[in-house]
């Protein structure tokens, strides 16, 4: 069934009525009324979807609304550009988008002052130009129930798709506080999983998942989500890998992560999950390279303050979760700038087989109150060493780069264990400068970033690492 022909026809008819005006002498935005009139807000079309008075017998109306977002797509729908769907308040079920169009955007909305609820949300194969905007996706709090599967998806096939101002969680935390470890392996999954090219994860908030955005590839030769756009997010109270890119030209930038918990799936004590802030790995067996990645700005942090009750941040008291982390090689033409990575094993950069990559201005130091950790680059697994790299106005613990050749390094600060001479306050983990910080004015602005890892304009002198003083 289409998209209610009224309610477009009055819009284009009302466009009529202004182009006739402007035959007249009236300017063509406004109207006999005064009010300004565009073509494209007066081709838009606008439907409403409320759980609690709504019937997919409606016109979907402000004051006969469609019943769930589900339904409504389930019915088959067509929308074109422009049209804004306002979700109300309630249960909008396991929603599957679907339809594409050339140009413009739609757009899934909470209406206002509401939090619409879905179990799970996806975007089907042909699913283009879908903006999804400040939803609540959570299987607990929308019937009940818990799944171990993917609560967003972006199928292979969904392009230009949107993910904005939303929640993504397996269960909100006052049930999630309950979990012992095995609820943990039996009620969470992925938050976002993206498989189609060229879509964005824009400012959501996710948090009691297993894993939290996934950039994945569909064949060896490397397609998938290749031109995904990662911005702003934050993933909190996890337990495998918060952001993972196993593709080509993908961006990830200004999104955090914290409180990692060290969950074990049964059989797996003696060898638990392998855990990153951040992942890259092929994992398919291909030497295809991946490509002109970004990563810019990220904050990750092992644990901050916060925990649940029944989970612990560690395993047979050792450190679980690893930073930044490119497995494998190769990897080539990759930017790793700004980034803060403060975790509680030795590996928190770690880059296998990456060449010709800047690698600038980031602050990679311990945890509080653990001990160790590195920039490590070196060789990638078939042997071939890392080439080609710029390493500069680094701050780190320590520096393993040894084994790269044809590497340009400068203004790189070895911190050692002299936190307090460098950062505001290590072991509350703020690693903003402190006033006479040798990082201060230590830097170069050749291959920097220009702005910092708060967005910050940076000045000449530049200083070392994410933040400038």
């Amino acid at each position: 069934m289409a998209a209610t022909p009224s309610a477009r026809r009055t819009g284009r008819h009302a466009l009529a009525f202004v182009v006739s005006l402007s035959a007249v002498g009236l300017p063509i935005n406004q109207s006999a009324f005064g009010v300004e009139a565009t073509p494209a807000a007066a081709a838009a079309a606008v439907y409403y979807v409320d759980p609690a008075t709504g019937s997919s017998a409606n016109p979907g109306t402000a004051d006969r609304p469609w019943r769930t977002l589900q339904e409504v797509f389930a019915s088959g729908r067509t929308f074109e550009a422009g049209d804004v769907i306002h979700l109300r308040n309630g249960n909008h079920g396991s929603p599957v988008i679907s339809g594409g169009i050339a140009s413009g955007v739609r757009t899934v909305k909470a209406a206002p002052g509401a939090t619409p609820r879905m179990k799970t949300l996806r975007f089907a194969s042909g699913a283009t130009r879908w903006t999804v905007d400040g939803v609540l996706v959570s299987p607990q709090e929308a019937d009940g129930t818990h799944t171990t599967g993917n609560l967003v998806q972006f199928d292979a096939g969904a392009t230009h798709d949107v993910l904005q101002n939303s929640q993504v969680r397996a269960a909100g935390d006052a049930a999630a506080d309950t979990w012992y470890n095995n609820d943990w392996v039996a009620r969470s999954g992925t938050a976002v999983m993206v498989v189609g090219a060229n879509n964005q994860v824009l400012d959501n908030r996710i948090r009691n998942v297993r894993n939290g955005v996934m950039l994945e590839r569909t064949s060896q030769a490397g397609a998938g989500a290749t031109g995904a756009v990662v911005r702003g997010n934050s993933v909190d109270h996890f337990w495998e890998d918060a952001y993972r890119c196993k593709v080509s030209g993908c961006l990830l930038e200004y999104n955090s992560a914290v409180n990692s918990y060290a969950v074990v799936p049964a059989g797996t004590e003696n060898d638990p999950p392998h855990r990153d802030m951040f992942q890259s790995f092929r994992g398919d067996g291909s030497f295809t390279p991946v490509n002109d990645v970004v990563l810019r700005g990220n904050v990750f942090t092992s644990r901050k303050g916060t925990r649940y009750a029944k989970i612990p941040f560690q395993h047979n008291s050792k450190y679980t979760i690893q930073g930044i982390g490119a497995f494998d090689g190769p990897y080539r033409n990759w930017t790793i700038e700004n980034n803060v990575v403060q975790v509680e094993v030795g590996l928190a950069m770690g880059l296998y087989g990456m060449n010709d990559s800047r690698i600038v201005n980031n602050t990679v130091v311990p945890r509080h109150p653990a001990t160790d950790s590195e920039i490590r680059l070196t060789n990638q697994k078939d042997g071939t060493p890392s080439s080609g790299d710029i390493i500069r106005n680094n701050l780190a613990r320590t520096f393993n780069t040894g084994a790269a050749v044809n590497t340009q390094h400068s203004n790189n600060i070895t911190v050692g264990t002299e936190y307090a001479t460098y950062f505001l306050n290590h072991q509350a983990g703020d690693l903003h400068l402190k006033q006479g910080s040798p990082a201060v004015n230590g830097g170069t602005d050749r291959n920097a970033p220009t702005v910092d890892a708060d967005r910050r304009q940076r000045s000449a002198p530049f200083d070392v690492g994410a933040y400038e003083f």
